[in-house]
Formats: C-alpha cells, structure tokens, sequence
C-alpha cells in the first residue's frame, strides 16, 4: 500500500518512500515486481541520508555510478527486446515482470539523479549517545521517530514505513526478560502476559510522544491547522491474536489527515461479516490523492471523511 502511494509521488521529493525499523528488519514493503524495500535500521545512517552534506567529490562519483547503472539498464532493455521474440506464452509472463522491474530502477535512478544536486535541509538535531545494543528501544526508539519527524517537516518524503522488528532477542526495557516473538505466543501464562504489556505500552508511548509532536507544530500561516492535520498515521500490526496466529479483529488505530475521527469503530458489519483491512488502506490511498477505486481484495472504502 506504501509503494502505491509512493509511485504518484515518485521524484516531487528527494525519497519518494522511507523506511525504517528498531531491533530488526519489518519486510513490511515491497515494490510492484515483488522486490522488498530495504529499511534502515541504525539512526546515524538515516540521519546521514536525510540531512549530511555530500561532498563534491562524493557527488562526482555518485553521478558517474548513476550514469553507469543507466547504461547497464539500456542495455538490458535492447536484449530483453530481443529474447521476447521468442518466447512462449509462460515465459512472457515472467518477462514482463523482469520489464517492470526494469522500468521501477530506471524511475529510481531518473528521481536519484534529478536530487544528486540539490542541497539537504539544514536541521538541529542530536546525535550523541550510542545504544547499549541493537534492541535499546529507549534509545533508539525516540531518535527513530524524531528523525522520521523531520524527514515529514522538511518534505524529504511523504510516504513512511517505520516500526519494531518481530524477533526473540530480549528487548532491554525493565521488567523483560524475553524476546516479543516468545512472549507474543504467551498461552495466557500471566508471567509472559505481564511482560508483553510492559513492550506493547512502550510501543504505545512511542507513538503518542509522535503523534503530539506532529500536533504541537503548527503549518506555515496562521489557521492552516497543523503537521498532524495533513499526515496520516496508521499504527497496528497483522495479528489480532498472535498466540493463536489470527489475524482476525486487527487493533488499528488511524490518525491525523484532515479525518473526521469518531474514536472507536467497530468494523464488523451489520450480516455480521468482517471489514477487510483493505478497506481502511484504500481510503488512505484515496485521501492521499491516489486514484484508486479499491486495494487488494478491499470491498468499498470506509467513511472517515
């Protein structure tokens, strides 16, 4: 669903798409030939990605790959020309996907190139510190998400995946001792159940400490409301119960985008049947301006307008 809002956006900003994680890799987006988006883990990196000057000579020898990795795409669109003469009808189906991936790189390296030049937004933010590890959500969390905050204040991208990886390393908050994957399938032992509030409140707080920020500030002229009136935030995951594996009655929450909200929604429906998740994502992709009458297996959009 990112990549298709993604796509419209395409070269208006520096990243048509962001994609970050904590603790480890989501797997969350992919792209239209089925290709999984890289997602960056490490807060210096993305820092450096969004707002560290480049060098001229770094820049220089950006083009020159750039350049090249265009030349090697040119060519292999001449011999996937020639090779489709000959194929069969299974063999074309694969073909195109290889074209559409084609075609999904040169888009990328045409955005790339258009932003090689183009300064970075000057932004005060403070990197010192190191996490004890790769799973000191206390640390790395909030950079995370101030970092994701600024990428939106200054327009680098409109389109974001960001959240916590599914793994059994232990997560250093107090009061865990075990890895959210083991404690996700807790078979109501009160033990397990206890710890695996202590991560899912502090997944919570991350995301009010976000949302408040992109509340508290205020678009450019008076009355324009503010950065949170015109971003939209979905904050859930694909299980409703992850001890039994359903992913029935999924706990989503939508926020922000200029949405009349109405608090909690029950989304069954009236014969008793369960609203798609789809459903939800194609009003997103609708709100976003994307011209899309249904996502997926999605029966309708829903009414949050």
């Amino acid at each position: 669903m990112d990549q298709g809002a993604a796509e419209p956006v395409g070269s208006q900003t520096r990243f048509p798409s962001l994609h970050t994680c904590v603790g480890g890799k989501l797997g969350a987006s992919w792209t239209r030939s089925g290709i999984r988006v890289r997602e960056n883990g490490d807060p210096r990196d993305l820092f450096k990605l969004l707002f560290v000057k480049d060098s001229a000579a770094a820049i220089r020898a950006r083009e020159k790959e750039l350049n090249e990795q265009g030349s090697i795409l040119d060519l292999l669109r001449q011999q996937t020309k020639q090779f489709e003469q000959r194929t069969n009808r299974s063999d074309k189906a694969k073909l195109d996907e290889y074209l559409t991936s084609i075609r999904e790189a040169e888009v990328k390296l045409q955005g790339m190139t258009k932003w090689l030049n183009q300064p970075k937004p000057d932004v005060e933010f403070d990197m010192t510190g190191q996490p004890h590890s790769g799973t000191d959500y206390a640390f790395l969390a909030p950079l995370m998400f101030d970092l994701l905050f600024l990428a939106i204040q200054s327009d680098s991208s409109r389109v974001f995946t960001a959240g916590f990886g599914m793994h059994n390393r232990t997560i250093e908050l107090d009061g865990v001792t075990g890895g959210y994957h083991g404690l996700s399938h807790h078979g109501n032992v009160p033990s397990q159940l206890r710890q695996l509030r202590i991560i899912d409140n502090f997944y919570f707080q991350q995301m009010a400490r976000f949302l408040n920020r992109l509340h508290d500030t205020p678009l450019g002229n008076r009355g324009d409301g503010t950065l949170l009136d015109k971003t939209m935030v979905l904050f859930g995951t694909g299980l409703g119960d992850a001890a039994r594996h359903s992913n029935r009655d999924l706990p989503t929450v939508i926020a922000g985008g200029g949405f009349r909200h109405r608090g909690h929604v029950n989304a069954q429906q009236p014969g008793g049947q369960r609203t798609p998740l789809n459903n939800l994502y194609t009003t997103m992709l609708q709100n976003f301006g994307v011209r899309v009458d249904r996502f997926n297996n999605a029966t309708s959009s829903l009414e949050l307008g």
